[in-house]
C-alpha cells in the first residue's frame, strides 16, 4: 500500500510537561529541564518559560537571566522513556502503521483508514485524557509538510494541509525541516522568505524541493530499523557508596532503556556497564546466548556485571547500554509492567516540595534541588 497522507504527533514541551504531570505545582511556574554537568543545558522548557525567551540548547545561566523566577529540574530520562512507551500504546489502539522519529515525535500513516483525520482528533484527546499531556498534530502529503504543519500549529494545535500551494504562502522558510540558520541567511539574501518563494526559484536545493513536493509517503518510511545500541549515562549529584545503591540506580536506568527496547520490539544480545570512581573509568560487558528482551534476565546480568565492576570506592558516574540489537517477535514484559512500573513510577514521583529537595528519578539524587 502507498500512503498518501502522513501525520506527525509532536508532544508539546515534552520533558517539562512530564515533570508538570509528576508535580502539578510546576505547571504554574516557568520551568526548564536541564542536563548534567557544571553548565547544564536546557533540554526542554514549558511555555511559561518560553514566553521569556528561554529556548532548548540554552545554558541554564542564560535562561536564569531571561527569567528570574524560573525553576530548573534535572532530566529524568527513564521517566520520559516509559512515558513514551505509554504514548505508543495509545497510538497503537488507533493506528497500526506508525514510526517513532524521536522520544517525543511519532509519524502516523493516516490513510490506513478513510476517517483517519477524525481518528487523529480522537487520538489527541485520548493522549490528553490518559497522560495529562498536550500534543500538536500536523497532517500533510509527506513527512516534511507534516512536520512543517506542526511548527505552524504549536502548541496544542491541529493542522491539516490539503492545499500545498496555499500552505506554501504562509509557511516561513525557517519552519521547513532541514533549513538551518546558515541556509536561512542565504535564502533571505536572495529574497526567499516563504515556502512559496522557495518553490518559485528553480535550481535551488533540488533535494529539499523533492522532499517538499513529494506527493506520497513511501511504505519504506515506516519500517522499523533497529539501532546498533541504546543506552544512558548518569552523572550523580551524590556519590554512590554501596553496592546496593549502585545496583538500584543501574536497575532504574535499565528500566528506562528497556522501555525503548520494548517500543522498538528489539532484543539485545550484549549488556555493557560503565562506572567512574576516584581512580578512573571502568567498563565491562557480557554477551548473551540469544537476543532477548526479558527484563528479569537483563536485570540479573546487570547485577552480575556490577558486582565485578564495584570496588568499594565512591562512584560519581555510571552508564549502561544494550547492544547488538535486532527485531524479535516476542515481548516478555507482562510481569514487568504490573510490578516494576508501579515501583519506579512511585520513585520518580516522590518529592518534598519546591522549598526543599525535589526528587527526579531516584533517591540517590536527593542532593539535587530546584534552583
Amino acid at each position: 500500500m502507498i500512503y498518501r497522507k502522513v501525520a506527525l504527533v509532536d508532544m508539546d514541551s515534552y520533558f517539562a510537561s512530564v515533570e508538570g504531570v509528576k508535580n502539578p505545582i510546576l505547571k504554574r511556574r516557568p520551568l526548564a529541564v536541564v542536563g548534567g554537568g557544571k553548565n547544564p543545558i536546557v533540554l526542554s522548557a514549558n511555555y511559561l518559560a518560553k514566553i521569556h525567551g528561554v529556548k532548548t540548547g540554552m545554558i541554564y545561566s542564560e535562561a536564569k537571566k531571561l527569567c528570574k523566577n524560573i525553576l530548573f529540574v534535572k532530566a529524568d530520562y527513564p521517566q520520559y522513556e516509559f512515558t513514551t512507551l505509554k504514548l505508543l500504546e495509545i497510538i497503537e489502539n488507533f493506528f497500526p502503521v506508525y514510526k517513532e522519529a524521536s522520544i517525543d515525535e511519532v509519524y502516523i500513516a493516516v490513510d490506513v483508514f478513510e476517517d483517519g483525520v477524525e481518528k487523529l482528533k480522537i487520538l489527541k484527546d485520548e493522549i490528553k485524557l490518559r497522560l495529562g499531556l498536550s500534543c500538536t498534530i500536523g497532517v500533510g502529503p509527506n513527512p516534511v509538510i507534516a512536520k512543517s504543519a506542526c511548527e505552524i500549529a504549536k502548541p496544542d494545535g491541529f493542522l491539516v494541509v490539503d492545499d500545498l500551494n496555499e500552505f506554501a504562502k504562509q509557511l516561513p522558510i525557517k519552519d521547513i525541516p532541514g533549513v538551518g540558520k546558515k541556509s536561512q541567511k542565504v535564502f533571505k539574501e536572495i529574497g526567499i522568505e516563504t515556502l512559496e518563494d522557495f518553490l518559485k526559484n528553480g535550481g535551488i536545493s533540488e533535494k529539499l524541493r523533492e522532499l517538499v513536493l513529494k506527493e506520497y509517503t513511501e511504505p519504506e518510511f515506516f519500517k522499523h530499523v533497529p539501532p546498533k545500541s541504546i543506552g544512558h549515562s548518569l552523572s550523580l549529584d551524590k556519590e554512590i557508596k554501596s553496592f546496593e545503591e549502585l545496583y538500584a540506580v543501574f536497575n532504574y536506568l535499565l528500566f528506562g532503556i528497556y522501555s525503548k527496547l520494548i517500543r522498538g520490539r528489539y532484543g539485545a544480545k550484549n549488556v555493557a556497564l560503565y562506572i567512574k570512581d576516584r581512580f578512573g573509568a571502568f567498563s565491562l560487558s557480557h554477551n548473551l546466548a540469544v537476543h532477548t528482551n526479558d527484563f528479569f534476565l537483563l536485570s540479573k546480568v546487570v547485577e552480575d556485571i556490577a558486582k565485578k565492576l564495584y570496588r568499594n570506592y565512591p562512584i560519581s558516574k555510571i552508564g549502561i547500554s544494550l547492544n547488538n540489537l535486532k527485531i524479535i517477535d516476542s515481548v516478555q514484559c507482562s510481569l514487568f509492567w504490573e510490578e516494576y512500573q508501579r515501583k519506579y513510577e512511585k520513585l520518580a514521583a516522590v518529592g518534598n516540595g519546591l522549598n526543599n529537595t525535589f526528587l527526579s528519578g531516584y533517591f540517590i539524587l536527593k542532593s539535587k534541588k530546584i534552583i
